[in-house]
């Protein structure tokens, strides 16, 4: 038998933001308020996040409104959930944009777990993507010997806490399968902004390869029961049950 964890949906800021923006081809004109949740996972005598979140928003609001409110600040954030980030031993990043990596330097006592093809991406990327890397990810407390980086598919960080390789938003990207009392539940980062992209289907509209990204929603859709989209408003902050099921292919319009 696998350990059973529970996870719980932790915001930490959002952006104000255009649908067209989360899901390709879509018409634009639709504002929304996009929440920037990370997971955090208890179990198996572990504290993991996947993801960090955003810090500093106002550095990010030139295009796009950033908001963080004191009470959704990283520390304060996981005080809710009686954490501290000292109690933190594990970081899964699901990839390095600001709004995923911003607080990794908050986590100085952790294990960090990012695949070797976004680390080496993040070093150098794309000129449509440069902009959201501009972060260091190491210090005098967080070095390079934090970082396991990871090249296969399908790596089992715990029993029953997996990672599996979801690229097409970033070459690197990747998201966590873990097992809880409602089944298998993944965080999808951005492989998925919304629920949209699951129904109709259709992907992010900042990516690298939209023929990797399809399949990452349709991998993600195979292997799950249950989905934390990391950018969905239905979720609620703290949210720790009743996480979505993937809507069915074409129940959504574009």
């Amino acid at each position: 038998m696998f350990p059973v964890y529970s996870v719980h949906a932790v915001r930490v800021g959002v952006i104000h933001a255009d649908r067209c923006q989360s899901v390709h081809g879509s018409a634009p004109g639709t504002m929304l308020d996009l929440p920037v949740y990370i997971a955090a996972i208890e179990g198996n005598g572990h504290k993991a996040l996947v993801d960090t979140g955003l810090s500093d928003p106002q550095k990010w609001s030139a295009g796009n409104r950033h908001i963080q409110p004191p009470e959704e600040r990283i520390d304060a954030a996981l005080a809710e959930l009686g954490w501290r980030t000292t109690d933190v031993d594990l970081v899964i990043n699901t990839h390095m944009h600001y709004d995923h990596s911003g607080n990794n330097l908050a986590f100085p006592h952790a294990q960090f777990y990012v695949s070797r093809a976004e680390w080496d991406f993040a070093a150098h990327p794309s000129n449509a993507q440069a902009w959201t890397y501009e972060l260091d990810w190491t210090g005098p407390d967080l070095t390079y010997l934090n970082y396991t980086l990871i090249d296969t598919d399908d790596y089992d960080v715990l029993p029953g806490l997996r990672i599996i390789q979801t690229p097409g938003h970033t070459p690197g990207h990747q998201s966590v399968l873990v097992n809880t009392a409602e089944g298998i539940l993944c965080v999808t980062g951005d492989a998925a902004n919304l629920l949209d992209n699951f129904a109709i289907p259709m992907h992010v509209a900042n990516f690298v390869s939209p023929r990797d990204a399809l399949a990452s929603l349709e991998k993600i859709r195979d292997y799950a029961d249950r989905v934390l989209v990391n950018h969905e408003p239905s979720i609620h902050n703290y949210q720790s049950s009743g996480f979505p099921t993937c809507p069915e292919p074409g129940t959504r319009s574009a």
